[in-house]
Formats: structure tokens, C-alpha cells, sequence
């Protein structure tokens, strides 16, 4: 007999899990989302631990990791120890860029990319080609015009944090191994939002953390690495330490027989954060259990159904305003994050803010005024945030 899916109670969801929208309205999850209930009180339990008991049975701490590590390859269809924890997504980014110090090559990456995802690279002499846009989207055609017989790397955002572009991941899978390029993924405004699977997708290296949304709060980063690019004897692992080898608690200063595995690389090869990772947990359980009755995957799924319906009424009622709408209106380029062009923006954004009613403004890279603003809607906003935010819109143009 097949088990019956049972509906998401979103309000529910919304009421118990999340007090701090009952403040305001919070549309800034591509800045950071509130911590989730269930992810401050899982990170509550370590707290009290170490309060009551300290260091007594802290293997318990290294239990709930390896639950917390299954649940994210659950959710990317990748192995367990596939996984690494570092301390942020830049964390991630720096790794993965002295992982390929000794074989540098040309990277392509979209032109108004997150800084953080090219910084270290460029720093550290690759050669970085910027991929135009297309209509405020990075289309495959146009990474097709600039692969070369020096290109080695793609690195790319899955979801654009400057208009929401929203890349499609299977797609340029294809492109990536048929061009034979190592495919590198920053998924910082996608992961918990949008369904990733790096075995279909034929993504090699990606990075995130659980601040946005994921809703868990600061201090978490997340790193997938196929392991067939680890050396023999792990030689090419940049960031290693006392934890990172068999065998740890012998204490043996003449072991260096790394863990030829990414999780080898755990919090830099230190001690972990164990209070970002506890809070990471209940954020993921959350996911999987109160909206993926028991299946992370299908909880993701979930969510991205749900975000793609909330962008899709916010979009039909915005467009009644003088807005340029510069994120993706189709479905499959769309994500949780809506930008729009005003030249009154910095006006817009302070009549909402002081109605509680909390949005990002930004600018183009190459412009010193402010007239972009951002609407970042994830799967605990409802129609009420979304009906608020356009009355509220409406008022303030009629005084524009």
C-alpha cells in the first residue's frame, strides 16, 4: 500500500517555526533568513550540553554530524562522505580554489556574479572570463560563445543573488562534460529552496551555507566535492589538521595519512562548530520531516513549488507598477528572488521599511546610484506579506 503524501500546512508551519514574522514583513532571505524554531533549538541542545555536562559523551556531537551529513547527500544524491562542513560559503570557495592551485586554467563565469564566488580566484591568477548576459540571464548559448580550448572550469551561482536568474543545472551538466569542464556550483541562494541533484546535474564541486534559505543562521558552510578529483593519499587536499587522518586520538605528530575523502577536510581538519552544525540540523529535519513527511527531497521539492507560485502572484501584481522587472518571468530560469529598476528606488525602500515591511536596495556594479530593489520570498511568506507589500506600494506612488 503506498504511503499517502500528506499536505503541507504552510500557516502552521509559519506560526510555530518562525516568530519573527509576526513583526514584520521579511523579504530579505537572499540577505539571511530568520532561524527556523526547530533549528534554534536544535542548536540549544549543544549549548545546554556543554553548559551541564561539558566535554562528557561529546562523541554524541560527532553522531548527530554524520545524521546531519546524511541528510544533505539525501538532498543532493551524493555520498555521505562527499561532504564536508567548512565555516561559510567562502570558506568553500577557498578551497576549492587551492584544491586546483597546481592546475590552474581559464574559468567562465557570468558577468554580474556574487564577488565571493570569483574573488580567490582572480586573486590567485586564474584566467576568469566573464560570460554575458542575455536579457538579464545567463543562457547556455552564451557560455557556448566563450568555451575555448583553454577553458578547464564553469563557475557559477545556481541562482543569481543580484536578480534571481536561476540556472538550469541539467542542462549545463550536459554542456560540462561534453565540453570536458570541471563544473563548479555556488548554491548559497538555492540550497533548501531548489531541487539539486549533482549526479544528474554532473556538478563536481559545490558550496553553500545555511544562512538564507535554509533558514539556520550564521557559521555554517557547506562543501560538496566528487571525490574521483582527490589524489592519491589525498596530496591535493589544501586545508587538513590533526583530525583530518585515521586514527586522530593516537596523537601521533608523524601521521600523515590523510583521509583520501572530502569530509577529511571537516571544519579546516579542526574542531567542528558544533553549534552552527546543530542548528544546521533541525534546519534540515524541519525540511525533511514537517514539510517532506519523512523525504528531504520531496520537502525541497515542496518548497520550490510553493516559492514558484508565491513569485508568480507577486509578479502579476507588481507589474500594475512603474517597475522594470528585471528577474526571469518563465518558470524554469525563476527563482525566489525578484529585483526591479525605479529611479525613486532608495524612496520606495524607505517608506516599505517603515512600514515593516523589509526588502534589499541595490545598484548595477558600475553605477553609484541606488535603484534596484529586491523582493526575496521564501516558502514561510504567504499572500497576506504579498498583498501587504502592494498596498503598501500602491500608497507610496501615489506620493511619488
Amino acid at each position: 500500500m503506498l504511503e499517502k503524501k500528506m499536505p503541507v500546512d504552510w500557516d502552521q508551519i509559519r506560526k510555530t517555526q518562525f516568530p519573527a514574522l509576526e513583526e514584520f514583513t521579511y523579504l530579505i532571505t537572499a540577505g539571511s533568513g530568520p532561524m527556523s524554531k526547530r533549528a534554534y533549538d536544535s542548536g540549544i541542545t549543544y549549548f545546554n550540553h556543554m553548559l551541564n555536562y561539558g566535554e562528557v559523551d561529546h562523541e554524541l556531537f560527532f553522531l548527530d554530524m554524520l545524521d546531519t551529513r546524511k541528510m544533505i547527500a539525501e538532498y543532493l544524491n551524493a555520498k555521505i562522505d562527499n561532504i564536508a562542513f567548512m565555516i561559510n560559503t567562502s570558506s568553500g570557495l577557498a578551497t576549492i580554489a587551492h584544491l586546483f592551485e597546481d592546475k590552474k586554467g581559464e574559468i567562465l563565469y557570468p558577468y554580474i556574479e556574487f564577488p565571493a564566488t570569483v574573488h580567490l580566484f582572480k586573486r590567485m591568477g586564474y584566467a576568469c572570463k566573464k560570460v554575458e548576459e542575455k536579457d538579464f540571464k545567463y543562457p547556455l548559448e552564451k557560455f557556448k560563445e566563450q568555451v575555448s580550448e583553454n577553458t578547464k572550469f564553469s563557475l557559477q551561482s545556481h541562482v543569481q543573488s543580484f536578480n534571481g536568474f536561476r540556472q538550469n543545472l541539467q542542462e549545463f551538466g550536459e554542456f560540462c562534460k561534453e565540453n570536458n569542464l570541471i563544473n563548479m556550483i555556488n548554491a548559497t541562494q538555492s540550497f533548501g529552496a531548489f531541487e539539486i541533484d549533482v549526479k544528474k546535474d554532473n556538478i563536481d564541486l559545490l558550496v553553500s551555507s545555511g544562512l538564507k534559505w535554509l533558514a539556520c543562521g550564521w557559521g555554517i558552510g557547506i562543501l560538496y566535492l566528487n571525490d574521483k578529483l582527490i589524489d592519491k593519499e589525498g596530496r591535493n587536499l589544501p586545508f587538513t589538521s590533526w583530525l583530518s587522518v585515521e586514527d586522530p586520538y593516537a596523537m601521533d605528530n608523524e601521521n600523515l595519512n590523510i583521509i583520501e575523502k572530502p569530509l577529511a577536510m571537516d571544519s579546516f581538519g579542526g574542531c567542528p562548530n558544533f553549534a552552527g552544525l546543530y542548528a544546521l540540523k533541525g534546519g534540515l529535519e524541519l525540511i525533511k520531516h514537517e514539510i517532506g513527511n519523512g523525504d528531504i527531497r520531496n520537502g525541497i521539492k515542496n518548497i520550490q513549488n510553493r516559492i514558484l507560485w508565491l513569485t508568480n502572484e507577486f509578479i502579476q501584481k507588481v507589474r500594475d507598477f512603474d517597475f522594470k522587472i528585471i528577474s526571469p518571468l518563465e518558470d524554469q530560469f525563476r527563482s525566489g528572488i525578484i529585483t526591479v529598476e525605479h529611479e525613486k528606488a532608495k524612496k520606495i525602500f524607505r517608506a516599505l521599511k517603515k512600514n515593516k515591511i523589509y526588502i534589499t536596495l541595490k545598484r548595477y556594479p558600475d553605477s553609484k546610484k541606488e535603484t534596484l530593489l529586491r523582493f526575496a520570498i521564501n516558502y514561510y511568506n504567504n499572500m497576506e506579506d504579498l498583498e501587504l507589500t502592494i498596498k503598501i506600494l500602491s500608497d507610496i506612488f501615489k506620493s511619488l
